[in-house]
């Protein structure tokens, strides 16, 4: 009867198993290389619309998009820097080219909050 009742819960879980794997959704990853607001925002909307589905988002800001991801001495913010603002705000993972960064003359310090700076190995290839 135990065997019996073993042998029901192992299929059970070999079962269960690989639909939990279909549960978890795949991460949308958003690489934006451009400051160009028209671009950006059709970007950050998709991503928003995925978010809304359940999907983890994840962006990579690289070229100009670093300007999107540091605050500068103006005080002046751009709408598609507070969709960036938003994203983070709504658990999406930003992440900044650390190469680009320096580029435009910026460093870490410069960062909006909640801005990840990436590795300085992805860029060496």
């Amino acid at each position: 009867m135990i065997s019996r009742i073993l042998r029901i819960l192992t299929v059970l879980a070999v079962i269960a198993l690989p639909l939990s794997v279909f549960a978890a959704k795949e991460p949308i990853y958003i690489n934006l290389a451009t400051n160009d607001p028209v671009k950006v925002s059709m970007a950050l909307d998709g991503g928003r619309q995925y978010a809304e589905k359940g999907y983890p988002i994840v962006i990579y800001l690289n070229d100009k998009a670093v300007l999107l991801g540091v605050e500068t001495s103006s005080g002046g913010i751009s709408k598609e820097q507070v969709a960036i603002k938003q994203a983070i705000a709504n658990g999406a993972t930003v992440i900044i080219c650390p190469t680009c960064l320096g580029d435009h003359g910026f460093t870490r310090i410069n960062l909006v909050q909640g801005v990840v700076l990436g590795a300085e190995h992805q860029n060496t290839r």
